[in-house]
């Protein structure tokens, strides 16, 4: 499969995964906190010009213990190799990756800041 291919797999998965996960469910899905560990590393990502992060990494961070040890490990894997993958990244490659982070990411983070809203937390670290 080719990267772009596999990248638009990821994205389509991202978004899926996310609809509605932060309002209708509180608690996230292993497959979700995945997506979210990806999204932190692409809003992270100083090759791909960082964005706000704050709402993506408060959501984290309040998932974070209630996660197996395993889960939170392979969470940490996705975010290095997303990170790495950002870094070695081409223009079109570069391009793909900030149009997953400005669409399905940003959905994301939109969706979590609203649920801290709604249960009157702040999204910020």
């Amino acid at each position: 499969m080719s990267p772009f291919k596999a990248l638009l797999a990821s994205t389509t998965i991202a978004a899926v995964a996310f609809a509605g996960a932060a309002s209708a469910h509180p608690q996230l899905t292993d497959a979700q906190y995945f997506a979210a560990a990806r999204c932190q590393a692409l809003m992270t990502s100083s090759a791909l010009g960082k964005v706000d992060s704050a709402a993506i990494d408060a959501m984290l961070k309040s998932q974070a213990s209630s996660r197996m040890p395993a889960v939170s490990d392979r969470a940490d894997e996705i975010r290095q190799d997303t990170l790495r993958i950002a870094s070695r990244a081409g223009p079109n490659g570069k391009a793909a990756l900030i149009a997953e982070r400005d669409g399905a990411c940003a959905t994301l983070a939109h969706t979590a800041m609203v649920a801290s809203a709604v249960r009157g937390q702040s999204p910020a670290r």
